[in-house]
């Protein structure tokens, strides 16, 4: 926070030296942060002309703006944009001509006026033309031929559509007019009011003005798109109006919107009574993307997903519907939390993205119990540890200093860590309270901006201790790291006590200090006789007690991560770790997910051998729950892959793997029954995956590739049979016949891709071609990644990922990627800084990390979320290497059954 407000204090500093001497602009720093507060946007108007068929697109927009004081430069975001005439246009006064120059590679555009324009009111009106963007800005996408245009604005596209004032802080109305070819649809943000015919064939579009919007959620979709009507969503509470609810789909797809249209108004309804604010926008659209680089994207009023999110039907794969409910749930809670109120600045990008993982995971959870949404929160948020345990990590409430920082901010930390503090502060302080807190912040900043201290001061006030629960809260969100609790039990006194300590939990081979204190909101269980109670406190400062004042006797066994809620680790005392794994099954679901982590984090953290992990195996895998029974499986395939030293130890291995799970699939079976359970359909899929693809079992490969086979048509008729096999199976199977069946199946794969426009469909035959062990299929499947129109730009990882996952094939594809590096970031861009994860799969090294540093330092400079990419991936490598080195000598054996 403090660094932050010091890149604004900065910022303001500059202006207010422009002011008093109007001096010129070289003697200014560029503002590769936040722009100064000199010019202030107060509404937009933006006339855009699209024809989808053409390569450039050309606009005009007039920004009414408050200039503060006398300033002969005014700073901007433009980038890639041919302007063709700026002008400022005061309330009083002359006119001024500006000089535009793009003078930053992250789009900071400069407009430089002959004399200096003094404080008051008015326009700046810029006319130019822009090529369309590459999955941002505005860009086109052709999934049938036909030409279509959509946006992605955040973080940094809008500044490719339109010349404004491209960073959160700025909001205001925008007023849109769209020209456009007759045939064409067109939607945005707001309600359409007018459209005049015009001469040629050519139309206008006029919107409605909206809301107060920063300029990363302004969205609009030209094309022949299906616009087909959702059920209105009925009035709710203090909103006495129905919403217009829509779906917007490629042509001739908009018919398989049904089931998400018909489920989104329980969602609204559910979020508008947990605010107790009405939906805040006057439409809702929901857009089928068919090619986005993210999952979905909140626009106010016209909210994107990527096409197979809104595609599912009652008879989809658990996944697939599960994915539906969770991302749209996600989304909407946007539409209060980041687009009614909104971060100021990047650094607060959690204050978005973490509520919403939050937020989605409650309301996903609350119409949806067989979900299990919260067993999702607690899962990512230990995904999110291992991230959080590098040394380059970052905070929840990180600075901001450039460009590049801000792609690297939309990771687990933001979404996950940040998702997962607020569960865990929610539960300490009561969701009542917690509740209350929320709507309060809301209430206070609507169509505004907010900062994390605005939100946590809010939820704090509502606990029974706001400054020590604030206190508490800021340190989660403004250090790196995970703590690490450590618990023993002192039973000597008049009352049982828990002795505590705390430092940040460091794996081994990690660089990173060993500091960091944070405010722990120490909730714990424990067993006292027949009874057990909970007990909780805020634990600060390096070593601290607890009594238990409670308890009648020493406690039997104690859960020191009571029902899972608490974003830390924690160690137990041998005689308490004994106590607990004896208690396992008293443990509920949540708390058996947090002792196994503790179990696979003591592992990596060198507390326990490869041989003492495996041991633990067992109970996990006779867990009730998916992601405990699971739990530690990666570790088995990275002990494979690194500690063994050939085939035939892997393989002895992988059947001693395969008979702690093997009963646990026999039990759910090869095929769903009917009515079971969501999760044991979710489960099957992970376990014949892991069977099929890891264990390389032959009698689970044999099924698979019987089902493979029949999809593909390979032993029949030739025609695709996508429902041959079950579909939460079918990427599995698909993947086995492929590998099995060579040429000929690879070929089958290819014709029925080629054919399909179906999303899921064609990720999961890309996916298949792209995970054999043929030089030359693998060489083919390369190649489709650079044929002209043939792949959707999210399809490049699908086709070369499973690539990565084989040290077998993973030479050539490093030799690829090196020879292909500039189109392929070009592709992927702004996610370019994947590549090094594509390039580095596998390495395990000090030298692997030596030549990845060498080889990408210079490539990752000026790539958004390229720096720290490189950075972390180098990391992660180094900390292999160190696991490696200190696992030399240590067996890894199973126990004897």
């Amino acid at each position: 926070m403090i660094q932050r407000r010091s890149l604004l204090a900065t910022a303001l500093l500059a202006a207010t030296g422009l002011a008093s001497a109007a001096a010129p602009a070289s003697d200014v720093a560029v503002p590769t942060g936040p722009l100064p507060r000199t010019v202030v946007p107060s509404e937009v108007g933006l006339h855009l002309s699209i024809d989808p068929t053409q390569e450039r697109f050309s606009g005009r927009v007039e920004i009414s703006v408050d200039v503060a004081q006398a300033t002969d430069t005014i700073w901007m975001h433009g980038k890639g944009l041919n302007i063709r005439k700026a002008v400022y246009m005061p309330r009083n006064g002359r006119n001024q001509d500006l000089k535009a120059a793009e003078v930053d590679v992250s789009g900071v555009l400069k407009l430089t006026a002959p004399k200096a324009i003094a404080p008051g009111k008015g326009v700046i009106a810029i006319d130019y033309d822009a090529p369309f963007g590459q999955l941002q800005g505005a860009y086109k996408v052709k999934p049938d031929g036909r030409d279509y245009v959509m946006t992605q604005m955040e973080p940094l596209g809008a500044r490719t559509a339109y010349p404004g004032f491209d960073e959160p802080s700025f909001k205001q109305p925008w007023r849109m007019w769209f020209t456009v070819p007759d045939a064409d649809v067109v939607v945005a943000n707001a309600p359409e009011v007018k459209t005049t015919d015009l001469d040629g064939p050519m139309k206008e579009v006029e919107f409605a003005k909206t809301e107060a919007l920063p300029s990363y959620l302004v969205a609009f979709a030209v094309g022949p798109w299906d616009v087909v009507p959702g059920p209105d969503i009925a009035p709710n509470g203090d909103r006495t109006a129905p919403i217009k609810l829509r779906g917007v789909a490629a042509s001739g797809q908009g018919g398989r919107m049904r089931y998400s249209l018909a489920n989104t108004p329980e969602i609204v309804r559910a979020l508008e009574t947990y605010f107790g604010i009405p939906y805040p926008f006057a439409k809702l659209d929901n857009l089928a993307a068919p090619d986005f680089w993210a999952g979905a994207m909140e626009n106010a009023g016209l909210i994107a997903y990527r096409d197979s999110l809104m595609f599912p039907d009652e008879a989809s794969a658990v996944s697939r519907r599960q994915a539906f409910w969770g991302v749209s749930a996600h989304e909407l809670a946007h539409q209060w939390f980041g687009d009614l109120v909104t971060m100021r600045w990047w650094d607060d990008l959690w204050l978005n993205e973490g509520f919403a993982t939050w937020m989605g995971n409650k309301i996903h959870g609350q119409l949806q119990p067989e979900a299990h949404t919260d067993r999702g929160l607690l899962e990512g948020a230990i995904g999110a540890m291992g991230a959080d345990s590098l040394a380059s990590t970052r905070r929840v409430h990180e600075p901001i200093k450039d460009f590049t920082d801000i792609q690297s901010a939309f990771d687990g930390i933001t979404y996950q860590k940040g998702g997962a503090t607020l569960n865990m502060f929610e539960q300490y302080i009561g969701p009542e309270q917690f509740r209350t807190g929320i709507r309060k912040y809301l209430q206070a900043h609507a169509r505004g901006n907010a900062t994390s201290a605005d939100l946590i001061h809010a939820v704090a006030a509502e606990s029974d201790a706001p400054e020590a629960v604030a206190a508490a809260f800021f340190t989660f969100i403004d250090q790196p790291g995970v703590p690490f609790v450590s618990v023993d039990l002192d039973c000597s006194g008049k009352v049982p006590a828990l002795v505590l300590q705390q430092r940040r939990y460091l794996p081994l081979g990690s660089t990173a200090p060993n500091e960091g204190s944070w405010g722990v909101p120490l909730t714990v269980r424990y067993a006292d006789g027949g009874t057990v109670r909970t007990a909780k406190t805020i634990f600060t400062g390096a070593s601290g007690r607890m009594e238990l004042t409670e308890a009648g006797a020493c406690p039997a066994w104690v859960m020191p991560n009571a029902h899972g809620n608490g974003y830390y680790r924690f160690a137990l005392s041998p005689k308490l770790q004994e106590a607990l794994s004896g208690a396992f099954a008293q443990l509920d679901e949540r708390e058996q997910r947090v002792y196994a982590d503790s179990v696979t984090a003591a592992y990596g953290a060198g507390s326990l051998t490869p041989s003492q992990l495996l041991a633990a195996l067992p109970q996990f895998a006779s867990a009730p729950v998916r992601q405990t029974v699971t739990a530690g499986m990666g570790s088995t395939e990275w002990m494979a892959e690194y500690l063994l030293p050939d085939d035939k130890a892997r393989d002895a291995f992988h059947a001693q793997v395969a008979a702690i799970y093997r009963p646990r699939l026999q039990q759910l079976g090869m095929a769903p029954k009917a009515g079971e359970p969501d999760d044991d359909g979710l489960l099957r899929a992970t376990l014949v995956g892991f069977f099929a693809g890891t264990l390389k079992d032959p009698a689970v490969r044999k099924e698979m590739n019987q089902a493979g086979r029949a999809v593909l048509g390979l032993d029949g008729d030739g025609a695709l049979h996508a429902d041959a096999v079950p579909q939460d199976l079918r990427d599995t199977a698909l993947t086995v016949a492929v590998q099995e069946g060579g040429k000929a199946a690879f070929d089958a794969a290819e014709k029925h891709f080629r054919a399909s426009q179906d999303a899921v469909l064609r990720s999961q035959l890309l996916g298949a071609m792209g995970s054999t062990r043929d030089p030359g299929l693998n060489e083919r499947a390369r190649a489709l990644v650079f044929e002209p129109g043939l792949l959707r730009r999210n399809e490049i990882f699908p086709v070369v990922g499973g690539q990565a996952g084989d040290a077998a094939t993973r030479p050539a594809l490093r030799a690829w990627t090196d020879a292909h590096f500039k189109e392929i970031e070009a592709k992927l861009a702004p996610a370019g800084a994947a590549v090094v994860n594509l390039y580095a799969a596998g390495m395990c090294s000090d030298a692997d990390a030596a030549e990845l540093q060498e080889k990408f330092a210079a490539r990752m400079a000026d790539v958004e979320g390229g720096p720290r990419q490189l950075k972390q991936t180098v990391e992660a490598i180094r900390m292999c290497a160190a696991q490696v080195a200190a696992r030399k000598d240590q067996p890894v054996a199973f126990p004897k059954r």
